[in-house]
């Protein structure tokens, strides 16, 4: 019985020794864009578009990190306004100690965004 109480007990302190996951949480706002990225959430880097008109055609985005990046090309917001990039795709930028950039280009328009961690 005293055998199983310390298997037990090691357990509880080893799992409580048990390096947790850092929560990340990024967001950013521009005069026409808002971007989140939450590491808890199912989904990866969300971005918002402010503006009225939501036929704004393709999009051009490249987000920087200190270490990795990603371009898009001839992406599309839906028609609430909002891009949605997996996980897999936003989730190495982002875990990252420097907050990265993202640069969106439409129509006439070019703007960066400098993300923040919150």
């Amino acid at each position: 019985m005293k055998k199983i109480f310390y298997l037990l007990l090691l357990t509880v302190v080893l799992l409580g020794c048990s390096p947790k996951q850092q929560e990340v949480h990024y967001i950013a706002k521009s005069d026409h864009w808002k971007a989140v990225y939450d590491s808890n959430a199912e989904d990866g880097l969300k971005i918002f578009y402010l503006g009225e008109n939501k036929d704004l055609g393709d999009l051009q985005i490249s987000i920087e990190g200190a270490k990795n990046s990603l371009g898009l090309s001839d992406v599309r917001v839906n028609t609430e306004g909002q891009l949605t990039l997996t996980k897999k795709e936003s989730e190495q930028i982002f875990k990252e100690d420097i907050a990265p950039s993202i640069h969106i280009q439409w129509q006439t328009y070019d703007e960066t965004l400098e993300v923040q961690n919150n």
